[in-house]
């Protein structure tokens, strides 16, 4: 017999959704949550569900009467990162399947942005060179990072470089400068934030502590470093370096009122009780604090109220030897005058150089000496004439009625001594040449030097007693009637002749003129010995003028 046929129910198998889609990252303790297929059909028909693709999907119930609620669920639990896909089936007896899509995407977690060391610690101490570069390291816990730098609260800090990338396992070096030049002792902060937008925690912050220390200042001069006692305050100079304006400045154990110029210069008053007495006062400046410390110490001498004479020499050579009458002499010491140089008024009316000056007097013996200028460490004189025939005579300085103990000083015949435009005694000589054609003069120097035939003007002192005699402090006003016979002078080592010497009109008597025409014979050069002979006394070594 055959067979019962059974007709296919016109009611279709429906499931919806048609797909399902989870999502989880690594890491999370909530699992996606479940969801649900409603499927539906023919009345009274039956409904299988069953899930494939891995153990990881599952589907409840695995059968009912339809209409059907089937709860779909996975289990990423020890799943990789990636897109992991499986289906679900529902089954009704009599119609065709209807196959479901499940995808499961499981993603890494966010990668998280470390930077090292943090904080940053930075000590400098004032004067050093600048601190070592720091470096920062950047790291990322998972995936590529891209970040970016910026640096804020601080211009004494920079970050390099700006920008960059930090790939997994490999970490990235941010360099972190620090230049503290001109910063004041203290503490200061700064920040470098290093952003990452796709990282978990998208930036980190690194605090940078810097500390400066105020080292060792340093004190080079004093000025000014002496000053005769009974003062009333005085404000030195102190220059050096690595002052601010905590630094003290003290005199032995005692702090001054100071003020900071800047860093490597200030001032300090000294009080009038320090100044009362005479003697040595040990300057110092100090910054305190933690990395600081002491400068060295200068000396600042209170001098006595009495004047000293500490040398007297030939104010054109500036040796000590023996001094002949007229001469010019330079004497140094403590106390002599005032403090301000005081220099002579040009007597009138055929007068003489007065002997007293501002207070100042130089005595030879006690024949009081004309002054030519005055000042507390350096006095000019001439010696009197009056001296002639001594062998050596006893000076004295005195200032305001007070006079300093004796000096003994040797006496000569002559003491001849040529000026120098140094001014202290050597190297070029104060010489002119002098044109026979046009009747100029001009400096003698290496661009200018004097040709050989030429006429060169030196000036000198220590003649010694002229003829006819002069009178002490005397401006001449003309040549000199005899000038001196014995006046000799090399040039480069070779005799040369002598046309004048003598005084010179409008200067006073004691400081004479020489000219002298340079001989044929000695090398041209920049610096040609110069030597004058008077009485057979040789002037100094050391000075030259230049010929061609």
């Amino acid at each position: 017999m055959a067979g019962l046929i059974r007709a296919q129910s016109s009611t279709p198998l429906k499931v919806t959704p048609s797909s399902l889609s989870f999502a989880y990252t690594l890491g999370d303790a909530k699992l996606p949550a479940a969801q649900t297929l409603s499927v539906s059909g023919p009345a009274g028909g039956t409904a299988t569900v069953t899930a494939s693709g891995g153990l990881w999907l599952t589907v409840t119930p695995a059968s009912g009467a339809l209409p059907v609620s089937a709860k779909v669920s996975v289990n990423p639990t020890t799943l990789v990162a990636g897109v992991h896909s499986g289906t679900v089936t529902v089954a009704v007896a009599g119609l065709d399947p209807v196959v479901v899509a499940v995808s499961l995407v499981i993603k890494s977690p966010p990668s998280t942005l470390a930077a090292s060391p943090n904080p940053v610690a930075v000590t400098y101490v004032r004067g050093d060179a600048n601190p070592s570069p720091v470096t920062l390291s950047l790291t990322s816990s998972g995936g590529l990072l891209a970040y970016s730098v910026a640096v804020a609260g601080a211009a004494w800090l920079a970050a390099a470089p700006k920008s960059g990338a930090i790939f997994p396992a490999f970490p990235s070096t941010v360099t972190l400068t620090v230049n503290p030049a001109g910063l004041a002792p203290g503490a200061y902060k700064g920040t470098v934030t290093v952003s990452a937008p796709q990282a978990a925690n998208k930036s980190v912050t690194v605090t940078v502590n810097l500390t400066v220390n105020p080292g060792i200042p340093t004190l080079a001069s004093l000025w000014p470093s002496r000053i005769t006692q009974g003062a009333g305050p005085v404000t030195i100079s102190l220059s050096g370096g690595n002052y601010f304006t905590g630094t003290v400045v003290k005199a032995g154990t005692t702090a001054l009122t100071a003020s900071y110029l800047g860093p490597n210069a200030m001032t300090a008053v000294l009080p009038a009780n320090l100044l009362a007495a005479p003697g040595d006062l040990s300057i110092t400046a100090e910054n305190p604090g933690a990395g600081g410390g002491t400068s060295q110490a200068r000396t600042f001498s209170v001098l006595s109220s009495s004047p000293s004479i500490g040398a007297v020499v030939n104010a054109a050579s500036y040796l000590a030897g023996p001094v002949a009458p007229g001469t010019m002499v330079t004497l140094f010491g403590t106390a002599l005058g005032p403090d301000a140089l005081a220099t002579f008024s040009p007597p009138s009316g055929g007068g003489t150089i007065a002997t007293t000056l501002a207070g100042a007097r130089v005595l030879f013996g006690s024949t009081p000496a004309p002054v030519i200028y005055a000042s507390a460490s350096q006095t000019a004189a001439m010696v009197p004439y009056g001296v002639a025939g001594q062998t050596s005579v006893a000076v004295k300085a005195e200032y305001n009625g007070v006079q300093s103990p004796a000096v003994t000083v040797n006496l000569a015949q002559s003491s001849p001594a040529v000026f120098t435009a140094s001014g202290n005694g050597t190297g070029q000589a104060v010489a002119f040449n002098y044109d026979e054609a046009t009747g100029a003069f001009s400096l003698n120097s290496e661009s200018n030097a004097a040709p050989k035939g030429g006429i060169v003007v030196l000036y000198a002192t220590g003649e010694g007693v002229t003829s006819p005699a002069s009178a002490d402090g005397q401006i001449a006003t003309q040549a000199s009637p005899a000038p001196i016979p014995t006046a000799t002078v090399h040039i480069g080592g070779a005799d040369s002749e002598v046309l004048y010497a003598g005084a010179v009109p409008g200067l006073v008597t004691g400081i004479i003129q020489v000219n002298v025409r340079v001989p044929q014979t000695p090398p041209a050069g920049k610096a040609v010995p110069v030597l004058l002979f008077i009485n057979g006394v040789q002037s100094q070594a050391g000075v030259t003028i230049a010929t061609r």
